[in-house]
């Protein structure tokens, strides 16, 4: 692989920057109460039922690699609930949401993107419904190293659609053969990235097997970068 012609690197966010989960119980608890406020007075199964649905829509539309909004998909389940709540409220329920969801840097992330920083465009491309990422790179004080993030929600496209690759590149001002991307999905992150014209590196955390694109190297922790770029 020769770095030289490298401009940019994208990072995917994820398992790759960084780990974290929805804590489901707390953000149900907290929507339910609120759900009350607004009029709601039905049982939690019946939330439970309408959101449900919605998921079924949600994983329909993304086998086609495209994304919805979180304000959307809750948008159409308080519908289907009887509620008609104002923007505000559709946006406090994103609050809600991206409150419960519990995020932890992985171990050297800055060090990481604050020395690709010199020599590099830096973009983080994420899959995600939600402001999630982007919050929890402005919390951590991440924002300072990169040129662009985007996520699948800003474009209604999701990894490993090319499209989206493409579109980061294009805020970086590089063409996809002076960029590298870097995540720890082969199907999302390498065959993606790949996709659109551009190097790959994967970092394996499992004992998944290469099925698929096969990346241009494979990494095992983000410090082996030092070494690689």
């Amino acid at each position: 692989m020769d770095i030289d012609e490298i401009k940019g690197v994208t990072f995917d966010f994820g398992d790759t920057l960084a780990l974290g989960d929805l804590d489901k119980e707390d953000f149900q608890n907290k929507l339910f109460l609120y759900l009350r406020n607004l009029g709601f007075s039905g049982r939690k199964s019946l939330l439970s039922k309408a959101r449900n649905r919605m998921l079924g829509i949600l994983m329909k539309v993304r086998r086609h690699n495209r994304e919805m909004r979180l304000e959307d998909l809750y948008q159409g389940m308080l519908f289907e609930l009887g509620l008609h709540p104002e923007r505000e409220a559709i946006d406090y329920i994103h609050q809600l949401y991206i409150q419960s969801f519990k995020v932890e840097l992985i171990t050297g992330v800055e060090k990481i993107l604050e020395f690709l920083s010199d020599k590099y465009h830096l973009a983080v491309i994420s899959n995600a419904m939600s402001e999630v990422p982007r919050q929890a790179i402005k919390r951590f004080g991440l924002e300072k190293y990169l040129n662009s993030i985007v996520i699948s929600r800003d474009l209604g496209i999701r990894k490993p659609d090319p499209e989206i690759f493409k579109f980061t590149l294009k805020n970086l001002g590089i063409e996809s053969n002076e960029a590298i991307h870097i995540g720890d999905s082969l199907e999302y992150d390498v065959q993606g990235a790949k996709n659109a014209g551009m190097k790959a590196i994967w970092i394996k955390r499992n004992n998944e097997e290469m099925t698929l694109s096969q990346p241009d190297y494979t990494i095992h922790s983000l410090q082996e970068l030092d070494s690689l770029l």
